[in-house]
């Protein structure tokens, strides 16, 4: 037992030095589990949730039973990896919301994501921002039936007219896995970009998520 409280101990130090993205996913995994599982080595059960499930996402999107059944794992620990995507849709559909700054690429993309994180079906979502990034409303404007939802050009216009947006960020998921933007979201995503323009309002990006992946149209030249 000494020896593990001496690795969480750790862990914790490179938490409070390099922040929680300095971890590895597996040590993410194991300083989670820590309140759930006090007296085992949660540091061989993330390894083994990663194994079985294949990714950190797997491991969050995997059902309460499968988490339970992992060596090591407790009822209590798999409730709570279960339930984490959707601790944090509410966190980021909090009350808050309004006062979140969106500025920087990487900071826009991670709000973005958790938007569209965990759906098994494709869903579109719209940020609006005022000139200096911050959030003023975010929209779900259409959820698909499978890998495929319609963007909804008009909706997201009168969008940016009722929120008096200055730019807009978009979003949507894949769930096959394939992160490539289809003939149709190009064009659509281009076309877009022009009719908000004229308007005086910046398309800043549209991200296709999957997974731990992403398709960015202003990174590849599309914006």
């Amino acid at each position: 037992m000494a020896i593990h409280d001496g690795h969480r101990d750790r862990i914790r130090e490179k938490i409070l030095k390099n922040g929680i993205e300095g971890l590895q996913p597996h040590e993410v995994l194991e300083y989670l589990l820590y309140g759930f599982i006090p007296r085992k080595d949660t540091n061989a059960i993330a390894h083994e949730l990663i194994n079985t499930f294949g990714s950190f996402d797997g491991v969050l999107n995997t059902d309460i039973d499968r988490l339970e059944a992992v060596k090591g794992m407790t009822r209590n620990a798999a409730i709570f990896l279960n339930s984490l995507p959707k601790i944090l849709k509410l966190y980021s559909d909090g009350s808050s919301i309004g006062r979140q700054n969106l500025s920087g690429r990487g900071i826009a993309r991670t709000f973005m994501k958790t938007q569209v994180y965990g759906q098994e079906v494709e869903v579109l979502v719209v940020a609006a921002l005022d000139a200096r990034d911050n959030l003023i409303r975010l929209e779900r404007m259409r959820k698909g039936t499978g890998n495929s939802v319609p963007l909804p050009m008009r909706d997201v216009v009168d969008f940016a007219i009722r929120t008096n947006a200055s730019s807009l960020l978009m979003a949507h998921n894949h769930p096959s896995g394939d992160i490539g933007p289809s003939k149709n979201d190009m064009e659509l995503t281009v076309e877009l970009s022009r009719m908000l323009a004229n308007m005086n309002v910046k398309l800043q990006d549209h991200f296709i998520f999957s997974d731990n992946k992403y398709f960015s149209f202003e990174e590849n030249g599309y914006i």
